[in-house]
């Protein structure tokens, strides 16, 4: 049997199976975007790709796929 091979639900780019629905890279560069968000809650698409080093067709996919950043008080960028 060979291995189980399926695409990255930000990039599209072929992973190995996983838990996680993105590729490793992506999962960081999530990561990044939400933690910058969290403490910027108010930027434009534009200033969180500039900031974070993330391209922004990549955080318009994030925010196309639903990818949510919530405070504590249950408020936050969806």
């Amino acid at each position: 049997m060979g291995t189980f091979v399926r695409n990255c639900r930000l990039c599209r780019e072929p992973m190995e199976s996983s838990p996680f629905m993105m590729c490793t890279k992506c999962l960081v560069e999530s990561d990044h975007v939400r933690t910058y968000i969290v403490k910027h809650p108010h930027v434009s698409l534009e200033e969180i790709a500039h900031s974070t080093d993330v391209p922004l067709e990549k955080v318009k996919n994030m925010v196309n796929l639903g990818i949510s950043i919530r405070k504590e008080n249950g408020t936050g960028v969806q």
